[in-house]
């Protein structure tokens, strides 16, 4: 229900979450193929869009990796029903966009974990103009996408993801943000870092 409220959309037909008991079986899964690494905390597929992930440790572990991979579960709903027209594609989203906001709607705008990083980056002059984060492998994308979709939420409230996501998708965020938020991506990079 919460992710619902944001995309403003729902599922008709069951979407598939399959649990394994630990990490050790997760990561023998032939649900999907290839490798999972140790690091990997679930899957969600991208065609037929099934939740793969082994309980935590912690139920709190657990709730925020379930919430996590169904806001990409979210995410890939919208690509595979897009209309046409529109012209969507996931391949104009950067990754820091879709993971950060899978982070942000499951834990939140308040993080001890990503306020450190974006401390550090800071500290250490090293916070990213936006268009770096795309650019560059360096920033993990999920800490500092996180901290972008906490500002935009901050500033412009929750209402304005989902718009800003989709014109993203469409042309791209330089447009994107001139036309949902008003402003330039080196505008919007400022904004951030002051955020």
């Amino acid at each position: 229900r919460m992710h619902q409220a944001i995309f403003r959309d729902t599922f008709k037909v069951r979407n598939p979450v399959i649990f394994y008991s630990n990490q050790a079986d997760f990561q023998q899964t032939n649900t999907v193929s290839g490798i999972i690494g140790s690091g990997t905390g679930g899957v969600t597929e991208s065609l037929k869009n099934r939740v793969i992930m082994p309980v935590s440790q912690s139920l709190a572990q657990t709730d925020h990796t379930l919430g996590h991979e169904l806001v990409h579960a979210f995410q890939y709903k919208l690509f595979l029903n897009a209309d046409s027209g529109k012209k969507i594609s996931i391949n104009n989203i950067p990754l820091w966009m879709v993971e950060g906001m899978a982070e942000y709607l499951s834990i939140g705008s308040v993080d001890p974990n990503t306020a450190m990083w974006m401390r550090d980056a800071l500290l250490n002059d090293d916070f990213p103009a936006i268009r770096q984060l795309s650019d560059e492998s360096k920033y993990f994308p999920y800490r500092y996408g996180q901290a972008f979709w906490a500002m935009v939420g901050k500033t412009w409230g929750d209402t304005a993801i989902m718009p800003l996501f989709r014109k993203t998708a469409q042309y791209g965020l330089s447009k994107a943000a001139d036309t949902i938020l008003g402003m330039d991506e080196k505008t919007l990079s400022g904004l951030w870092a002051s955020a």
